[in-house]
């Protein structure tokens, strides 16, 4: 069984560091998919943190499985490309994602970056072979029978989850029968160490306005000097890098900017090219330190973007997986975490699926300033692939 995913014919380090340096990335199917999800989730009236590229993963795993209408709507859905010669799918590789797996220990220093995908079959039903080849060869994924109804097997997939992101989210489900017959995951672990640290005795208490006018005090992290930075759309942003090739980006908005229309219209206002068009400038940056834990049911949004009939049990198509009689998917549900702090950022996600220069160049611009001190957007991504692996809204940075 071919995958949507073909890994077969990988692109050189060359090319992959030539096409996260021209911003070509900013294109990616999984960057329109990323902002697509965001904004029907309709964050901006709470902390919230999804990881687009998980939830693309744990779909694209059940893809394999689908077939008609169900299969072209999900491929439409999740900006998959079923040519496995597509450039973009190497990129994005989902089975072996960003390229983690390819590069050396010094290149990517600093940096832990962990996935995982598993299947979980309920005792008695039987996966067809050719789908649980594709899982294994293609996304390196576990696939494990249980009996649903016995209390233990929840806390083995929950051991699981536990395991593949360090500890972080040490629970995803209180039992597995209402699931039957199966259930399929992935997991997301990151850990990344500023490349320039902010210096801990800079970090001082500072006023932080939340939606509703309020203001209450949150440590700012401080930091001075030259950043990738840019202004689109009244609103600022900025990239701040890990060691080992990831980065942060940050989105303030304009002051006069409603939170929840700047998130649920983050493609109109700033474009899908905010986390990767930006220059070189001198600045000073002050950004709240926080830690985040956040849960998303991603159902309702993936049926309104257009995937609702693998929803249906009279229209699911899931033929490619078994020939079992209604087989259909129940829901998507993601648990996210995310902590900044003046070392880094550790972050984790499980989501979880139910069924030239110029020769007279100008002044360089002033110095800017860019203080954080309202409700803000971040994405996390990484600098050889462009792809976004984690996508937030934080409303509040102390509410945890």
């Amino acid at each position: 069984m071919s995958s949507i995913f073909s890994w077969l014919c990988k692109p050189s380090k060359t090319k992959r560091l030539k096409r996260g340096a021209t911003g070509e990335v900013s294109t990616l199917p999984s960057t329109q998919f990323a902002f697509s999800l965001f904004e029907a989730l309709r964050p901006g009236n709470r902390n919230l943190a999804i990881s687009p590229y998980s939830a693309r993963v744990v779909l694209a795993m059940l893809c394999e499985g689908a077939t008609g209408e169900t299969r072209r709507s999900m491929v439409e859905t999740l900006h998959l490309d079923e040519n496995p010669d597509n450039l973009s799918n190497h990129f994005e590789r989902l089975g072996r994602p960003l390229g983690f797996q390819l590069e050396t220990e010094t290149e990517r220093r600093g940096l832990e970056m962990l996935t995982a995908n598993s299947l979980w079959c309920d005792d008695g039903f039987v996966p067809k072979q050719s789908y649980v080849e594709t899982l294994k060869e293609h996304y390196w994924a576990e696939v494990q029978t249980l009996d649903f109804r016995d209390p233990v097997s929840a806390g083995r997939v929950n051991s699981w989850a536990q395991e593949k992101t360090r500890g972080r989210i040490p629970a995803l489900v209180d039992s597995l029968r209402p699931f039957s017959p199966l259930v399929t995951m992935n997991a997301v672990y990151f850990k990344g160490l500023w490349e320039e640290p902010f210096e801990y005795h800079e970090t001082q208490e500072e006023e932080f306005t939340l939606q509703d006018g309020a203001k209450q005090l949150a440590p700012l992290m401080r930091q001075s000097g030259e950043f990738r930075y840019a202004e689109i759309g009244g609103a600022q942003i900025i990239s701040l890098p890990y060691k080992g090739g990831m980065s942060m980006c940050v989105a303030l908005p304009p002051k006069e900017m409603p939170f929840p229309k700047f998130c649920a219209e983050l493609t109109s206002i700033v474009g899908t090219r905010w986390t990767r068009a930006m220059g070189e400038r001198d600045g000073h940056l002050r950004l709240p330190r926080f830690r985040i834990e956040t849960q998303a049911d991603l159902s309702a949004p993936l049926k309104a973007l257009g995937m609702s009939q693998v929803f249906d049990p009279a229209r699911a198509a899931l033929e490619g997986i078994s020939d079992r009689k209604p087989l259909f998917l129940m829901g998507v549900m993601q648990k996210d975490f995310v902590e900044v702090n003046e070392k880094g950022t550790e972050a984790a996600a499980v989501t979880t699926i139910m069924c030239g220069a110029a020769l007279n160049p100008p002044p360089p611009p002033p110095p800017f300033e860019m203080i954080v001190n309202r409700p803000f957007v971040f994405a996390i991504c990484d600098d050889f692939s462009g792809v976004i692996v984690f996508l937030a809204a934080v409303v509040d940075p102390l509410a945890g």
